[in-house]
C-alpha cells in the first residue's frame, strides 16, 4: 500500500490514498466525509480492519492524534441497502446482510402461511368428503360416491348372507342397518325360511362383483349391484352347492349417521 501523504487519508471503503477534502473516492466512488487540512488534524496510519458484514472488503482504520472517532464519518458497517443516484443507482458497497436476511425471513413467513392454508384446504375437504353435492342435489363429490358405493355392497351382502349355524346372529347384523319398515319386511322373509334352512342344513353366502349408482343425493341413494351367490345344502360329502348370479337395486337412505338399506328389488 502506498504511503500516505500529509495532504491525504485512507479511504475508509477500498483503502486507497484520497484528499483529505476529497467528498467522493476516485477509486470505488464512495460518497466520504470531507476532513480538515494535515496542518489542524494530523494522522496516522493504525492497521487494517478485518472484513465486516456490512463492507465490501478490508478497510484502513485512521485515528485522529488525540481526537476521538469522528460520529459523522461513513461506517462500513451499517446496515443499508443504499444506491448512490449519482451513479444511475448503482449499489453502494455498504450493502447490508442485515436487510437480506430479513428480507428472506418475510419470505419464509409467508410460505408457512401459504402451507398452512393448504393444510387446511385439504383438511376441510376430508371433513366434507361425505357431502359435496351439485345444485340440483346430486351427490358429486368422488370420495362420497365412492362411500355409496362400499355401503351397497356391505349392505347386500349382510342382507342375503347367512347360515343355519348362526342364522340368529345373521340376522341381527343385517337389521342393524335397516330402516324400520325394510326391517319388517326382512323379518317377515325369514321366518318362511328359517325351518327350512334349518332342517337342511343351509348356508348361503352373498359377494358382490360390481356395481354403480343410478342415482345420488345427501339423503338418499339407489345402487345397481352384481352378485354371486352360492348356497350349500346339507354337510360334508352330500352337501349340494349351487352358484347363482343375480342383479339388484339397493336403494339406501342416510339420515345423522351411515348410509342403512331402505329396499331391495330383484331384476332377475
Amino acid at each position: 500500500m502506498a504511503k500516505t501523504k500529509r495532504d491525504e487519508r485512507v479511504c475508509p471503503f477500498c483503502a486507497e490514498n484520497i484528499k483529505l477534502a476529497a467528498t467522493r473516492c476516485r477509486f470505488c466512488q464512495s460518497d466520504v466525509t470531507p476532513e480538515a487540512g494535515p496542518e489542524s488534524r494530523p494522522r496516522r496510519q493504525v492497521g487494517l480492519q478485518p472484513w465486516t458484514r456490512g463492507g465490501s472488503g478490508p478497510a484502513t482504520v485512521a485515528e485522529e492524534a488525540g481526537d476521538p472517532p469522528d460520529e459523522d464519518a461513513p461506517n462500513p458497517t451499517e446496515e443499508e441497502d443504499a444506491s448512490d443516484p449519482k451513479d444511475g443507482g448503482a449499489k453502494s458497497p455498504r450493502f447490508s446482510w442485515a436487510f437480506v436476511q430479513r428480507r428472506l425471513t418475510m419470505l419464509l413467513a409467508v410460505l408457512v402461511l401459504l402451507a398452512g392454508a393448504g393444510v387446511g384446504a385439504l383438511w376441510w375437504r376430508a371433513e366434507n368428503a361425505s357431502s359435496v353435492a351439485a345444485p340440483n342435489g346430486l351427490l358429486v363429490g368422488e370420495e362420497a360416491r365412492t362411500e355409496v358405493l362400499i355401503a351397497a355392497a356391505d349392505l347386500t351382502q349382510r342382507t342375503l348372507s347367512y347360515s343355519y349355524k348362526s342364522l340368529a346372529n345373521d340376522m341381527e347384523v343385517a337389521l342393524a342397518r335397516m330402516t324400520p319398515k325394510f326391517r319388517k319386511e326382512y323379518e317377515a322373509t325369514m321366518e318362511q325360511v328359517r325351518d327350512n334352512t334349518t332342517k337342511n342344513k343351509i348356508a348361503l353366502q352373498a359377494s358382490v362383483v360390481s356395481s354403480a349408482i343410478i342415482d345420488a343425493t345427501e339423503r338418499e341413494a339407489k345402487v345397481l349391484v352384481f352378485i354371486n351367490q352360492t348356497t350349500t345344502a346339507g354337510v360334508g360329502k352330500k352337501a349340494n352347492q349351487q352358484l347363482s348370479r343375480n342383479s339388484l337395486v339397493i336403494t339406501l337412505t342416510r339420515g345423522d349417521g351411515d348410509w342403512v338399506m331402505s329396499k331391495l328389488t330383484a331384476l332377475g
